[in-house]
């Protein structure tokens, strides 16, 4: 729990979207915790699920935020703006691994989240369910402010770019991901049946 918010609470703060991007990937080790310190089947499974889920949305979002960088040269959201007109697109596949980092349906965030609450729920501890949703709706909350730092917000008129065109292979890259969230955020049983199945056979 302490690894959770505290990396959530860090990520809050931050003007620079790596360091940023860091502290949410350390709050996220938290929600596997959770799973594992629970120590039930169900919750254990919901914590190697919400591994997996980490691993592939992490990656969306440093392929996407690497994007940033490689275009304008800075990572500080102070000095960002306007990056939407470049490539929509792409912006907007980088939201949406936001949402599904945050846990927002139909993405495979909320389904690894949702069995960690249920199995909080059904282990009796109602205050650990409840602080996975208060965590989530941070994390909500700091990536829609800084994807609106980065995007939304005017350009400044002193922002530069490196370069002008985002390479092909990164824009691949991120839509492979993104479609590998959404296609276990509808169909969970994917990867759950072989993470129970598994866990099944040590417990």
């Amino acid at each position: 729990l302490l690894a959770m918010v505290l990396g959530v609470s860090m990520a809050v703060v931050q003007t620079d979207y790596r360091k940023m991007l860091g502290f949410l990937a350390v709050g996220e080790l938290g929600f596997i915790a959770i799973g594992f310190g629970i120590g039930t089947k169900l919750s254990m499974t919901a914590g190697l699920f919400q591994a997996f889920n980490d691993i592939v949305i992490t990656s969306l979002l440093f392929i996407g935020f690497g994007i940033v960088y490689y275009l304008t040269g800075t990572s500080d959201t102070r000095k960002l703006g306007g990056l939407i007109s470049l490539n929509p697109k792409v912006s907007i596949m980088i939201l949406l691994g936001g949402l599904a980092l945050a846990g927002v349906p139909p993405f495979n965030g909320f389904q690894s989240k949702l069995m960690l609450v249920q199995s909080a729920l059904n282990a009796g501890f109602p205050e650990i369910a409840i602080i996975i949703v208060l965590v989530s709706i941070v994390v909500f909350m700091t990536f829609v402010k800084a994807f609106h730092s980065i995007y939304l917000k005017p350009k400044p008129k002193d922002l530069g770019f490196v370069h002008k065109e985002v390479p092909s292979l990164a824009i691949v890259s991120i839509a492979i991901l993104l479609i590998i969230c959404l296609v276990i955020g509808l169909d969970p049983n994917l990867i759950t049946y072989s993470f129970g199945q598994y866990l099944g056979g040590l417990i």
